[in-house]
């Protein structure tokens, strides 16, 4: 509801949760009811790329003297930018960022002509971005401009209630997309999957449901056919593999006490394996 509401508004708005929520899909429904639904809805994501090559893309770029392409801020135009794990976006472009929205003015890389800009921002952030701001390690000016709206969506863990009902839909979603006969989860399998902590949320959970769905023979989802760690079985060679060991671990959300139920060993063994593959806690 919160959602639709800032939809309608005209600010930009910052998406705040951890990584795995949902921020994108969120997005997308944000866009979907705004005014600028018949828009593009251009995506960036700012730890993919070097800095030299985020700023070409976020402004567009001069590749000679007769040839310049427009950057994403430029495509949007008229409709939504994502722009997801802000918190990770230079300092230097971030300046460039705010002054080019407050402007509503934009210039590409190598050139000098200024063009007009209509665009609205979405930006995601997994970290506290006050908080990152406050201690000077993220751009003061950018922050105030797109924190008009925040929307702080919350942890799977905190939600337990809306899991059954989650994984029901992304059952029907997965049987769907791949014109499956529909399967169901038994009301036992669904008790697991609200009593485990998600530390990797949504995607987790649509990793889990995924593995199941597509290793479970029958029309039932029983609790055996659930794997909290997804592609990863506890009888994995996880002793002598450390890719395997690492999948493990973090589908245990980084947590010992969790990775020792989901391996059924101590936590004195993990520890030592910890250290074999000289891994910190």
């Amino acid at each position: 509801e919160r959602a639709y509401r800032v939809a309608r508004n005209k600010n930009h708005i910052l998406l705040q949760g951890e990584a795995g929520i949902g921020k994108q899909r969120l997005a997308h429904g944000i866009h979907m009811a705004s005014m600028r639904m018949a828009g593009p809805l251009i995506s960036i994501n700012c730890a993919d790329s070097t800095p030299e090559l985020l700023e070409q893309d976020i402004f567009g770029a001069a590749t000679d003297s007769d040839v310049s392409h427009p950057g994403k801020l430029e495509l949007a135009s008229k409709g939504t930018l994502f722009i997801d794990e802000i918190e990770k976006l230079p300092s230097s472009i971030a300046r460039m960022l705010a002054k080019a929205l407050s402007e509503k003015k934009t210039h590409r890389i190598g050139e000098s002509l200024e063009r007009s800009i209509d665009v609205r921002i979405i930006a995601a952030s997994d970290a506290n971005l006050r908080r990152l701001t406050e201690k000077g390690q993220f751009d003061e000016k950018l922050f105030n401009i797109i924190s008009r709206s925040i929307i702080r969506v919350p942890s799977l863990r905190s939600r337990r209630d809306d899991i059954p009902m989650l994984s029901v839909n992304i059952i029907e979603e997965l049987s769907k997309q791949h014109q499956m006969e529909p399967k169901v989860l038994l009301p036992e399998s669904l008790e697991v999957l609200k009593n485990y902590d998600w530390p990797g949320n949504i995607k987790q959970l649509q990793s889990v449901l995924e593995y199941s769905f597509f290793n479970t023979s029958g029309h039932e989802i029983y609790p055996t056919d659930i794997n909290l760690m997804g592609s990863v079985k506890p009888d994995n060679k996880w002793k002598t593999d450390k890719e395997i060991f690492l999948k493990a671990w973090k589908a245990a959300g980084g947590n010992v006490s969790r990775l020792s139920n989901l391996l059924s060993v101590s936590r004195v063994t993990l520890y030592r394996y910890i250290k074999k593959y000289g891994l910190e806690k």
